[in-house]
């Protein structure tokens, strides 16, 4: 049963709250009022114990609880949880089997827990539905573990728009549900000083596509580019097509040398775009980039750089 479920981004405040929280740690279920349950996330540890190290990287704000994978599954019938970690050796079954019966209970982010000797059995894990990992041969650091909270929470929240809100065209996040994520990261970026980088990449000779190709031609075309963005980009990294062939990704880490590998991938991609079923169709794409700081506007500065002239440095173009 899902209830009270938050927004991602007050789900990740919410976690960034118990990461540097020095006080002692929040009431539990039984003892907090419905106030004081929604102001701190949840953890449910499925196996034996918790380790020292994951108490102190999920942080002294973060309402924790342990049980095995049988006990674990009655509380997900009436708690709810924010985070369930699953241990991989102590969680009593294959994990890939028992990430299948947790989802089937809860649709919560779950952060894999393993040594890097299950390396195999983690990836099955992930292909079964987990969302992300974290190998605890070290230890791990806190800010590894926090790392790990954070990209769980992105990529599970990422999974369920693209279920529910995504363009039909090319199965990438509707404009709409873009523009949403943009605006609250830009939000925070105004608040706490966050950066991260917005690429767009535009399909040149749309019209000339069309016209020679037809409208099936053209739709291959955009599918075409915008796996090619999705498959350059990480899983966590939002992507869209705002219409116009235009597609867009908001990379949470954007530094110089992730964005050039990124544009040359999407340039190799182009010029290998060789459809047999229409001769002589190329793909051609224009990319630019900019940087969300304090809050500006990187996806319209972003958009601006596709019309500028040629060889100004602001975008890049290939194919032929």
């Amino acid at each position: 049963m899902e209830s009270r479920k938050p927004s991602w981004r007050k789900l990740l405040e919410q976690w960034r709250q118990a990461f540097s929280d020095p006080g002692p740690a929040p009431p539990s279920p039984a003892t907090a009022g419905p106030a004081e349950e929604a102001a701190v996330p949840s953890a449910l540890v499925v196996g034996e114990s918790l380790p020292s190290w994951l108490a102190a990287g999920l942080g002294q704000g973060c309402r924790v609880e342990v049980a095995p994978l049988a006990d674990a599954l009655e509380l997900l019938q009436t708690d709810h949880y924010d985070l369930l970690v699953l241990d991989v050796e102590s969680c009593g079954r294959p994990a890939p089997d028992a990430v299948r019966t947790l989802r089937a209970y809860r649709q919560a982010p779950i952060l894999l827990v393993a040594p890097r000797a299950l390396r195999d059995t983690v990836a099955e894990a992930l292909e079964a539905g987990a969302d992300e990992f974290l190998f605890r041969d070290g230890p791990p650091s806190g800010e590894l573990v926090r790392h790990a909270v954070e990209h769980a929470v992105l990529r599970r929240s990422f999974r369920d728009l693209t279920q529910t809100d995504v363009d039909p065209l090319t199965g990438a996040l509707s404009p709409q549900a873009f523009r949403r994520l943009y605006e609250e990261r830009r939000a925070r970026s105004r608040l706490f000083g966050e950066r991260f980088t917005v690429l767009v990449a535009q399909v040149l000779d749309l019209s000339r596509i069309q016209a020679a190709y037809g409208p099936e031609a053209l739709e291959a075309v955009l599918q075409h580019a915008a796996g090619a963005l999705r498959g350059a980009v990480r899983s966590t990294d939002a992507v869209t097509h705002l219409g116009q062939g235009v597609l867009a990704a908001l990379l949470n880490n954007g530094d110089r040398q992730r964005v050039q590998s990124i544009t040359d991938r999407l340039h190799e991609e182009a010029e290998r775009y060789r459809p047999s079923r229409y001769p002589g169709l190329h793909l051609r794409l224009r990319i630019a980039h900019a940087t969300v700081e304090a809050g500006s506007d990187a996806l319209a500065e972003a958009t601006q750089s596709l019309s500028a002239p040629p060889g100004d440095g602001s975008a890049t173009s290939a194919g032929v």
